[in-house]
């Protein structure tokens, strides 16, 4: 029988504290994650970004300013991801292959020409909103009653109830026999929604 994997992500790192409470939370579960860094927020706590690393998680190129790929250029699309790739390669070490545009948006076009270029754009198999609340038992009940093997969440650090959320939705996926995982382990390459 094959493992229930399950991918957890985050978008829109580093952001202390908010991040380092994540990292704690994760490191006391014992669960390798994913996340998502945006460049002008890397400028300002790489050091957080680090911190990141350092715990075993895998980074990601989530652009420079969050703006909707399916609203911009080509070549503004470019410059947010090339300038984020930058950053990380000076603060980090090393070019990203992960990329996940802002809010999924994404248009042919720009799918290609990313694939293209050597990276594997990571979705999410299902929408669990986090932001929207209104606390961690409706967050969870919403990623719970979801969830599948090989599913991908995206969830924001960001959110208040964030660590909350994980102590109810990582030991009750456990005791149905799910494994957490980055997104490197997948083995999946290109359009990624799921993995397993």
């Amino acid at each position: 029988m094959s493992e229930k994997n399950f991918y957890l992500s985050f978008d829109g790192s580093p952001n202390p504290p908010a991040t380092d409470r994540l990292l704690a939370a994760l490191d006391h579960h014992q669960v390798k994650a994913t996340f998502f860094m945006e460049g002008k927020r890397l400028e300002k706590e790489a050091d957080c970004a680090r911190r990141v690393l350092a715990a075993g998680h895998d980074v990601g190129n989530h652009s420079y300013n969050h703006p909707l790929f399916d609203t911009i250029s080509l070549e503004e699309c470019i410059h947010e991801v090339e300038m984020t790739q930058e950053i990380m390669r000076q603060e980090l070490g090393f070019y990203p292959t992960l990329l996940r545009p802002p809010a999924g948006n994404l248009t042919e076009e720009v799918e290609k020409l990313f694939l293209s270029r050597g990276f594997d754009i990571v979705l999410w198999s299902y929408s669990i909103r986090d932001w929207e609340g209104p606390d961690a038992k409706a967050v969870s009940e919403r990623i719970l009653s979801q969830a599948f093997p090989g599913a991908i969440i995206a969830c924001h650090d960001r959110v208040e109830w964030l660590v909350q959320t994980l102590d109810i939705v990582i030991p009750a996926l456990r005791a149905e026999g799910y494994v957490f995982r980055k997104i490197s382990e997948s083995g999946k390459k290109g359009l990624i929604r799921s993995g397993n």
